[in-house]
């Protein structure tokens, strides 16, 4: 009977850490405040870029509304590269203001306009809206069926349809803060781009050498998602191979090193996991943009012995394979090392398709307890008894 209970406490663990597992983002401190955005992954990728920096003081201020000067400067570069010198005004007010080439730069490409009065208020903020049609006409989209009464309903429309407001809840009407704004572009960045529209009104879009629509994110910065299993850090190398030199991982099934922070270079919980990363290849190897995010549905969980994992594949909720890969203290191994727990180890399991069979099983030998320095006897001293 207690076996029985013990059995289902440890498939009530497994369940509710395992099978209801997240994609979670990497955590490596940006900013001052890094703690306290959510969407740090869309935060990271687009500082990355260049679309958006931080203040002064080392803060992002993820709550704070974004400006129509700021927006300015992230649809500019959406665009292009280089934005030159403004030579002249469209707006009555936007002489002296430190965004006026970007503002003066999508006036010009017919992104973004200013008030009857021929004012473009700077300084007021974007609402979450406002920004949705400013990234609809980015790819591409005839700003025109935008305007007059019903310009409202084709933004929400054409926005929730390609996802843009995925993960942006609430009235649409209110002023976007510098997080969301994050989420939203980021969003956009996956849409394809539209070249053009044929006779019939419908939209052509800009192709890759596949005959696929290339979304903003490769079209205007060459980078992409990949997504694979990380082998290879600086810490350690699964394919008993030794680390990496350098900040880098690398991805099975690619050939080249993957270039990221210092700081997830160095974190071996990323090891054996499922990772997305956004990534623009070079000859020598391939540079991240942003932080590496962990793949939905798949299954993990840290047990705190193998007695405890040996009864979950005994009930039949996991099972060992010949694929399946085993390690100890990240030094690769076999099925034995199991065997060789002790109180204090951990085992972890991470099963990428959540089917019910192991990848890896990494065991963690406990570290040994650390003496006090006063009970350390003198060199060449015997302690006392």
């Amino acid at each position: 009977m207690k076996r029985l209970v013990s059995l289902f406490l440890v498939l009530l663990l497994l369940t509710s850490v395992v099978v209801g597992v997240q994609a979670a983002d990497v955590a490596a401190s940006r900013f001052e405040d890094w703690d306290q955005i959510s969407y740090q992954a869309e935060v990271a990728m687009l500082t990355d870029l260049g679309l958006l920096s931080g203040y002064a003081d080392g803060t992002f201020r993820p709550y704070n509304c974004i400006t129509r000067a700021e927006i300015s400067k992230i649809i500019a570069t959406l665009l292009t590269d280089t934005v030159s010198p403004a030579t002249t005004d469209h707006f009555t007010d936007t002489a002296g203001n430190w965004a006026r080439d970007f503002i003066e730069y999508c006036a010009g490409a017919g992104v973004l306009s200013g008030g009857a009065d021929g004012t473009f208020r700077p300084n007021d903020y974007v609402t979450i809206r406002e920004l949705a049609k400013l990234l609809l006409t980015t790819l591409g989209h005839n700003p025109e069926q935008y305007t007059g009464v019903g310009w409202t309903a084709a933004v929400d429309a054409d926005a929730a349809e390609l996802g843009i407001y995925d993960g942006i809840d609430g009235d649409r009407s209110l002023y976007v803060t510098r997080e969301k704004a994050c989420q939203m572009i980021s969003s956009a960045l996956q849409c394809p781009v539209v070249e053009a529209y044929d006779e019939d009104g419908e939209q052509q879009y800009v192709l890759d050498s596949m005959m696929s629509p290339m979304s903003l994110l490769e079209y205007r910065f060459d980078v992409i998602p990949v997504t694979g299993v990380v082998v290879a850090d600086a810490v350690a190398d699964l394919r008993d191979s030794t680390p990496l030199d350098g900040n880098l991982i690398h991805i099975d099934g690619y050939t080249r090193d993957f270039l990221v922070t210092e700081e997830v270079a160095n974190d071996t919980s990323l090891l054996g996991r499922t990772v997305t990363v956004y990534a623009r290849f070079y000859t020598d190897y391939n540079q991240v943009f942003g932080l590496p995010s962990l793949r939905s549905g798949e299954s993990t969980a840290t047990l705190s012995s193998s007695a405890e994992l040996y009864a979950i594949v005994d009930y039949g909720a996991l099972r060992f394979d010949s694929e399946t890969r085993f390690y100890k203290d990240l030094q690769q191994d076999d099925v034995n090392c199991l065997g060789t727990m002790v109180p204090g180890d951990t085992v972890t399991i991470i099963d990428h398709e959540s089917d019910g069979v192991l990848d890896f099983v990494f065991v963690t030998t406990a570290p040994d307890p650390e003496i006090p320095e006063e009970e350390i006897p003198p060199a060449g001293e015997a302690a006392e008894d």
